[in-house]
């Protein structure tokens, strides 16, 4: 099992995600871990005043940043993906002005390898971001 920090981010990322409140066996279940663990980490979070218990289970109290994460309407999304999305602007761009000018050179050519090189990396390290929470 990782480390504790990597248990409540799991456990927050979870109830982030849920749209009603979570139960201790429910998070266990979720994330495939044993109820006692679940439930210390979850107290201590309460104290934390991260998470809050209600009558029918837990919910997220507050809004803690992710490193390297943002958080838009309870979806975390990697920020590398945000900046993906520019670079795939730039490849579409770069493609409609090479076919509207009907002027391909070295330059174009260029920018359209860097800007979906530039997209496909970043795309790629933001699926194993994803993956990571």
């Amino acid at each position: 099992m990782g480390n504790v920090d990597d248990v409540k981010r799991k456990i927050y990322v979870y109830l982030l995600t849920s749209n009603e409140p979570k139960s201790v066996r429910e998070i266990a279940e979720a994330l495939n871990m044993a109820p006692s663990s679940i439930h210390y980490h979850l107290k201590k979070m309460v104290e934390d005043g991260i998470v809050k218990k209600a009558s029918r289970g837990y919910t997220i109290n507050k809004l803690v940043s992710i490193e390297g994460y943002i958080i838009i309407h309870r979806k975390i999304l990697p920020r590398l993906f945000i900046y993906s999305l520019f670079f795939l602007g730039l490849t579409i761009g770069s493609i409609i002005e090479i076919v509207l000018d009907k002027n391909f050179n070295i330059d174009r050519l260029l920018l359209l390898i860097s800007s979906i090189s530039a997209f496909t990396l970043l795309l790629y390290e933001s699926i194993n971001a994803w993956r990571k929470l």
